[in-house]
């Protein structure tokens, strides 16, 4: 329960009346949202993290979402109190697993809830802006958004190979090198180093 507001009485002639001072003022702040990582490799896992302060409010809703589109919701007072709404390539991981089975599982208490949202197996189409929405509830229903960026990559399976066309070369001659990394997501960016020197164009 709240307490009362102090109450100051004041007269002027035939005035009367009450300044009221509020005592307690509850407001939702400090939202923030942690992707880890931003930057996934395709097929692995992601947890997206929301913490807030509700200054002793009760929370309403958290609402997850990628792009416009919501795909996760969890409000406490309901039963079940987490929602999973399809988006392609989402899967929200909600599963609760017990310590006795931390042999057979890496993915003990990692489960989705109104902090964290672990994210299974992103695919490229996730690549963009996610957003968390935090709602507290009545009286207020005050509601802060935050949003990040979350990347997905394919990195190259081994290291670039390189070649030249002569494995010997006398003072003058033109040295000629093949470079080649393995396919990735975004493109891998190669750069030529001779004798701790970056090569940046054709030396004659």
């Amino acid at each position: 329960n709240k307490p009362p507001p102090h109450q100051i009485l004041f007269t002027n002639g035939h005035l009367s009346g009450y300044i009221l001072f509020v005592s307690e003022i509850l407001c939702l702040k400090d939202v923030v949202l942690d992707i880890e990582p931003n930057v996934v490799e395709k097929g692995r896992e992601s947890t997206l993290k929301c913490s807030y302060d509700l200054e002793g409010a009760p929370l309403y809703t958290v609402k997850w979402y990628r792009g416009h589109y919501e795909f996760y919701r969890y409000t406490p007072q309901e039963h079940p109190s987490t929602k999973i709404f399809p988006f392609d390539g989402v899967h929200v991981d909600v599963s609760i697993f017990g310590r006795k089975q931390l042999r057979f599982s890496q993915n003990v208490l990692k489960q989705s809830n109104e902090h964290q949202v672990v994210l299974r197996e992103v695919g490229f189409n996730l690549s963009g802006k996610f957003s968390c929405e935090v709602t507290a509830d009545a009286p207020l229903f005050s509601t802060v958004t935050e949003s990040k960026n979350m990347s997905v990559v394919v990195l190259p399976n081994n290291p670039p190979s390189l070649s030249t066309d002569k494995s010997f070369y006398d003072i003058g001659d033109v040295l000629r090198a093949n470079c080649t990394s393995p396919p990735s997501r975004p493109p891998a960016i190669l750069t030529f180093i001779l004798n701790n020197i970056v090569v940046s164009g054709c030396f004659k």
